[in-house]
């Protein structure tokens, strides 16, 4: 090959390479994760996660959810909502930096959700502009 050949391949090689970083955006974010202590019937205690507030919403493998209720310094007991039999003392638990919450709006009328708010009715996800917390203080019964 011709050097001014050669040249031009790399011109060419060098200059997708550099599109291909330029355009690239890491699609990363950091998670703070825990681990899985014991398992009791509907309890879990979890560690690792020492930020964790009082009913904050848990994410633990299988798509399994907790709500975390006995918040201690060193351990956390996690209310298990949906079939936990798979897990066991080790496993990952995510923190997910929310309290329970679920859709609401006009987006929910005609449809059927489990109290996580996920749908049941096989009709797709449910979109709504907002979400509220499932506990918070009931509106005012006279302004």
């Amino acid at each position: 090959m011709e050097p001014e050949n050669l040249q031009t391949v790399f011109d060419s090689a060098f200059s997708g390479i550099r599109q291909a970083r330029e355009a690239f955006t890491p699609q990363l974010s950091p998670r703070e994760v825990g681990t899985v202590t014991s398992i009791a019937t509907g309890i879990a205690k979890v560690s690792g996660l020492p930020g964790v507030g009082f009913e904050e919403v848990l994410k633990f493998p299988g798509d399994i959810y907790g709500i975390a209720f006995n918040v201690d310094e060193d351990e956390i007991g996690v209310v298990l909502l949906g079939d936990y039999w798979h897990l066991q003392a080790g496993d990952e638990v995510e923190r997910r930096e929310h309290v329970v919450d679920v859709p609401v709006g006009d987006g929910l009328i005609g449809r059927i959700i489990n109290p996580m708010g996920r749908p049941l009715d096989g009709e797709g996800p449910v979109v709504t502009g907002a979400r509220l917390p499932v506990e918070r203080p009931a509106p005012a019964i006279m302004d």
